[in-house]
C-alpha cells in the first residue's frame, strides 16, 4: 500500500490512455459515460457496475499494470460494495459516492500502511475543499480507514493489492461516501440533508471525485516520509487517547487507543499493559462513557 510516485513523472502516452479505457470497457460492459483529465489523473464515469475495485481488479488482470496507473472509475449506482473484511459495503441511493483509484507504478514493500495514511488524509482534505460545513466540525478517521463525521460512519476506503513474486504490482484504492440520504444502517451518517434535484446531487458526488485525485498526489509526494504522515494521521484519529472497547475471537478489550504503528496495528493501553493489534484482528465496538 506505499507508492513513491516522482513528481516530474510524465504523463501517459495517448495510445496507452486507449489500451486502458478499452480494457476498462470491456470489463465494465460499456463505454464511459464521461471521460475528463485532472493533471496525471484519467477519470472515468459509469452509470453502475457491482463494484468498482472488482472491475478494477479485472482490468488488472488484462493487462500490465503500468497502463492502468493513475486511473479513477467512479459509478452513480454500485449494486455489490465491499469493505474491509469483505463485508458488503452498502451504497445509499443512486447520488453518493463510489470510485476507484488505480496505482500501477513504483510500489515498493517499505512501510506499506503508509498509503492507507496517505489515503485516508486526502479524503478528508478532498471532502473539505469540497465541502466547507465540513473543516473542524468532526470529519475524522476511525482506525484503520473509515470516515467519520460527528461521531458515525459516513464513508470507508477498501485498499486491495496484487504482488507478482516478491513485487508489488498495483493498488486498488476504493472509496465510498454517503452523500445524502438516508444512512444504510443506524450507525451511519450522511454528510448533507434536504438535497432532493438529481441534478444538485450528482453535481456534488461528481465535484468530490475530481477533488480526490489531487489531494491523493499531493499526498503520495509525502510518502518519503512516512513518520510524518503517521503524525497528522494521528491529529484526525477518531477517539486517539480515549477509552474504548473492541472485540477480540469473542472477547472484549477494554483499552486507551494509544497509537498506530507504522504496520498499521493498533496499540492499546489495557489495564497498564500495552497491546498492539492488525487491522481485521479486532472489531471495533464503541467508546467507553466518559465519567
Amino acid at each position: 500500500m506505499l507508492a513513491v510516485l516522482p513528481t516530474c513523472a510524465k504523463i501517459a502516452p495517448v495510445e496507452h490512455l486507449h489500451t486502458a479505457i478499452e480494457h476498462l470497457t470491456q470489463c465494465m460492459g460499456s463505454r464511459p459515460v464521461s471521460q475528463k483529465r485532472i493533471g496525471r489523473w484519467t477519470l472515468l464515469g459509469w452509470n453502475s457496475t457491482d463494484s468498482t475495485n472488482s472491475r478494477a481488479l479485472a482490468a488488472l488482470r488484462r493487462v500490465s499494470p503500468a497502463l492502468l496507473d493513475h486511473v479513477a472509475i467512479t459509478v452513480k449506482k454500485q449494486t455489490a460494495g465491499r469493505g474491509q473484511q469483505r463485508r458488503p459495503w452498502e451504497q445509499a441511493g443512486h447520488h453518493n459516492l463510489a470510485c476507484t483509484l488505480i496505482l500501477g507504478k513504483g510500489l515498493p514493500s517499505k512501510h506499506p500502511f503508509s498509503l492507507n495514511l496517505a489515503v485516508s488524509l486526502a479524503v478528508l482534505e478532498a471532502i473539505e475543499s469540497t465541502f466547507p460545513h465540513t473543516r473542524g466540525k468532526g470529519l475524522e478517521i476511525k482506525w484503520p480507514n473509515d470516515i467519520m463525521w460527528k461521531g458515525k460512519k459516513t464513508g470507508g476506503i477498501l485498499i486491495e493489492n496484487s504482488w507478482r513474486g516478491n513485487g508489488w504490482s498495483s493498488a486498488v484504492i476504493g472509496v465510498g461516501v454517503n452523500l445524502l440520504g438516508t444512512p444504510p444502517f443506524p450507525n451511519a451518517t450522511c454528510l448533507f440533508s434536504g438535497i432532493t434535484q438529481p441534478e444538485d446531487a450528482d453535481a456534488i458526488r461528481n465535484e468530490l471525485f475530481h477533488h480526490i485525485p489531487a489531494h491523493f498526489d499531493a499526498r503520495l509526494a509525502e510518502l518519503s516520509t512516512p513518520e510524518a504522515l503517521l503524525r497528522q494521521y494521528h491529529q484526525r484519529l477518531h477517539g486517539w487517547g480515549q477509552a474504548q472497547r473492541w472485540q477480540l475471537d469473542g472477547e472484549p478489550v477494554h483499552g486507551i487507543l494509544e497509537s498506530i504503528d507504522l504496520e498499521g496495528r493498533l496499540c492499546v493501553l489495557e489495564n497498564g499493559v500495552g497491546r498492539c493489534f492488525s487491522p481485521g484482528e479486532v472489531g471495533w465496538l464503541g467508546m467507553e462513557p466518559r465519567m
